[in-house]
């Protein structure tokens, strides 16, 4: 398996953690939120940002990506191929026509998130651990075409041995 591939890997044990049973939709559901928010759209594992993307393929909001950020071979475990840490990161959009409620549902689609890294803490694959720490990056709010958008980035590591 090339350098390449752990994060193809760990990019799709990501996806079916986020969108499987006790993703984040499941977690959304359990919150109790009244009213309740519409479930994430699409969850997608992306390379690209997603303003080039939503120009080529129908994207629906609230919207989560993934991504590998970076790969780093600390070389923690002597004469491993790989042996450091991979930064993932879930990015979470959403988008209203009215900006008065957007932070706060963005808020909760964070919570669900963070719920979901922490029900997942442990092995990931038979490449990777997760420990259960992350970083929640707010953006600011933007016009995006005839609505709002407001987006959060959780970036988590992954420990990384091959």
């Amino acid at each position: 398996m090339s350098i390449v591939d752990t994060c193809n890997v760990l990019l799709a044990q990501a996806l079916t953690v986020f969108s499987g049973t006790g993703g984040i939709n499941d977690q959304l559901a359990a919150m109790s939120l009244n009213p309740p928010l519409p479930p994430v759209g699409s969850i997608l594992n992306l390379s690209a940002p997603l303003d080039a993307y939503e120009k080529t393929a129908s994207v629906k909001y609230p919207v989560a990506t993934l991504y590998c950020e970076r790969l780093r071979n600390t070389q923690k475990e002597k004469f491993r191929v790989f042996s450091g840490n991979a930064l993932l990161v879930v990015e979470i959009r959403v988008s209203s026509a009215s900006a008065g409620d957007l932070a706060t549902d963005l808020n909760s689609y964070v919570e669900a998130a963070c719920e979901v890294l922490y029900a997942s803490r442990g092995a990931w694959t038979a490449i990777g651990t997760y420990s259960g720490a992350y970083d929640v990056k707010f953006q600011a709010m933007r016009l995006g075409g005839k609505q709002f958008t407001k987006s959060a980035q959780i970036e988590f590591e992954i420990q990384v041995s091959k």
